[in-house]
């Protein structure tokens, strides 16, 4: 069995002491510490950063963006039950339902020690909070309405930005970032790698290889509108291995293996169409030959 391990690049690691130089007070920064991480979806980016939390031992914090998502929704998180029963009950104050959203639960945790506050996407989120974040980077504070402003301790908190650059941030809150760096996807090698440290199954190196090389083909296709990550090639090797341990015929097991990794490279029928499409050729393989020979090479 074989644990999650994130394997960082030399690069990364450099970077890794430079962020543990920031927070202990080696380096001074005048704004609260943060990296802004750029690069596709399946880049490694938030795994990057759970790792980075690890690694200092601190507090994670994980924010995921949303379309659309405004500044309030990452200082408050509202509890509808609590809100209707403010209505009805005069003994429950609808402050009730106002719980800490993310950027006030790290201010008050950086109080009891070191956290890592990951706002994860970014770009999904509207440009107006882009603004409002330039305060608080620079301040370390929010300005509670009900309980007045809440500080945070500048040097216990490191914040990560994700980005897949669906839109350009704002010029100034780039100025507020410690450092930008841009993920690109894995090479074969690394991601190889990286794949074996994902999985909690033991399953053939040479099997795992092979997805690999089928995953970056899949990815190297320009007309197709979903490419499959890291997190995704992992899970669908664990697919694999609880088909293969599944009571049925060989043939279903090939057929079944095969639709899975249609299926965890792209949910776009159209994309499919267009791997299938490519596997012939590279295979000189008719449909039904290549899934029962691509289903047993997996």
């Amino acid at each position: 069995m074989k644990s999650n391990t994130y394997i960082p690049s030399q690069d990364k690691l450099i970077d890794l002491e430079y962020i543990r130089k920031l927070t202990d007070g080696t380096v001074k920064s005048n704004c609260i510490p943060s990296a802004l991480i750029l690069g596709e979806p399946g880049a490694g980016k938030t795994s990057y950063g759970k790792w980075v939390a690890e690694q200092l031992k601190a507090q994670f914090i994980f924010a995921p963006c949303y379309d659309g998502v405004g500044a309030e929704q990452l200082v408050y998180n509202w509890d509808l039950g609590t809100l209707v029963d403010a209505m009805t009950d005069v003994e429950t104050k609808g402050r009730d339902a106002m719980k800490d959203g993310y950027l006030l639960q790290a201010l008050k945790a950086s109080h009891k020690g070191l956290v890592v506050l990951l706002i994860d996407e970014i770009d999904k989120a509207k440009p107006s909070v882009d603004t409002f974040l330039l305060s608080f980077l620079q301040e370390c504070m929010l300005n509670d309405p009900i309980t007045g402003p809440v500080h945070g301790i500048k040097g216990n908190i490191f914040i990560m930005f994700t980005s897949n650059e669906r839109r350009e941030l704002e010029d100034a809150l780039d100025r507020r970032f410690t450092f930008i760096r841009h993920f690109k996807f894995p090479e074969r090698n690394d991601l190889i790698r990286q794949v074996n440290s994902m999985l909690s199954v033991d399953y053939n190196s040479t099997k795992v290889t092979f997805l690999v090389d089928l995953a970056l083909a899949y990815r190297s296709l320009k007309a197709v509108q979903r490419k499959p990550s890291q997190n995704q090639v992992a899970d669908l090797v664990q697919e694999l291995f609880a088909i293969g341990m599944s009571p049925v015929g060989r043939k279903t097991s090939y057929q079944m293996k095969f639709n899975s990794m249609l299926w965890k490279f792209s949910q776009e029928p159209t994309d499919h169409a267009k791997f299938v499409k490519f596997l012939k050729e590279r295979y000189k393989m008719a449909e039904p030959k290549l899934k029962s020979y691509l289903g047993s090479m997996m």
